[in-house]
């Protein structure tokens, strides 16, 4: 495809391009002092569990912006202003296909440097762009955010087989009753809109703050109207397959991995295993004071995380 005529301004620039046969939308955030005769390095970004483009895409596109990379945040097949089928389906491998396209439609823009590529994944997406990055080498390096890097852990580590047979058993139903009716049963995917009491929950744990992002203005359907935080019920059988951990010795690409003080009772653990086990070079940082749900739009913490990234992306080609 050519982008030959894509002329971003300075900040916000809509866009869309090709995934999979489907039309998806973007946001192209480009530097202040932007001018389409220069050439820039890139950012892919991809988000946390189903979120759309304006959320935690939007906070770190315009802090990247501002540090000189041109980022793109997109929204994935399905979710909100793009084309797809089953809706709000967050199926990890279609997922990492879009990433890889996000790339390709980079290296098409002739503003990109694209010797000077680069992917941030946040959530359950450092996972899956741990697994882009393995075997997509455009990528010269990686940042993850508060990484879900092993959904192997949230499910077969943490339940007995009982448990976990069962809950896959009620996936497959809820599959086999999509096909022979045609319609998809949604559920609540991030299990907070049923919360009594959240305010009970301990203040600072992921369950709250979730709760706090995503089921209030501050980041719900309220302030953003293409968010959803419904799933189709058979999510999880693609999701508990895509574990980032076991490839970490292969990645051969050069690492980040951030993640917060206050998550080391969640995701915390996830991104300094993996790290530990991921290839050189590498590197672990902690945000002093950040939790795993800060790091997606509280200023502070964000802009020191993204401090520790543009650092490293430096270090490592983007200068």
């Amino acid at each position: 495809m050519d982008q030959s005529q894509i002329s971003p301004v300075p900040g916000r620039n809509p866009v869309s391009f090709q995934s999979q046969g489907y039309k998806l939308a973007g946001h192209l955030h480009a530097p202040r002092d932007f001018e389409v005769s220069s050439s820039y390095p890139a950012i892919v970004f991809s988000p946390p569990f189903n979120q759309v483009k304006e959320q935690t895409g939007a906070v770190y596109g315009e802090k990247l912006a501002a540090a000189g990379f041109i980022t793109l945040a997109f929204d994935h097949v399905g979710y909100g202003e793009s084309e797809g089928g089953v809706r709000t389906y967050e199926h990890p491998f279609v997922k990492i296909d879009s990433i890889r396209d996000a790339v390709s439609f980079l290296g098409t823009l002739r503003f990109v440097d694209n010797e000077r590529l680069f992917g941030l994944g946040v959530c359950a997406s450092g996972g899956y762009m741990a697994l882009t990055a393995t075997s997509d080498k455009r990528l010269k390096a990686i940042a993850t955010v508060s990484g879900m890097m092993s959904n192997r852990s949230s499910f077969f580590d943490t339940m007995d087989r009982e448990t976990v047979v069962s809950l896959i058993a009620g996936a497959n139903a809820g599959r086999q009753k999509a096909y022979e009716s045609g319609e998809v049963e949604y559920v609540d995917g991030s299990g907070l809109a049923g919360l009594e009491n959240p305010e009970e929950l301990p203040e600072g744990s992921a369950r709250r703050e979730g709760y706090e992002f995503y089921m209030t203005a501050r980041a719900g359907k309220e302030t953003y109207p293409t968010y959803s935080n419904l799933s189709p019920i058979f999510v999880i059988e693609q999701q508990m397959l895509a574990d980032a951990q076991a490839f970490a010795p292969h990645l051969y690409t050069p690492y980040i991995g951030i993640y917060g003080e206050r998550a080391l009772q969640d995701t915390g653990p996830l991104t300094v295993n993996f790290h530990a086990a991921a290839s050189d070079p590498k590197e672990l940082v902690e945000i002093k004071g950040a939790s795993h749900v800060s790091l997606y739009d509280i200023d502070e913490d964000v802009d020191r995380a993204v401090e520790a990234m543009v650092t490293f992306f430096r270090k490592h080609g983007a200068a």
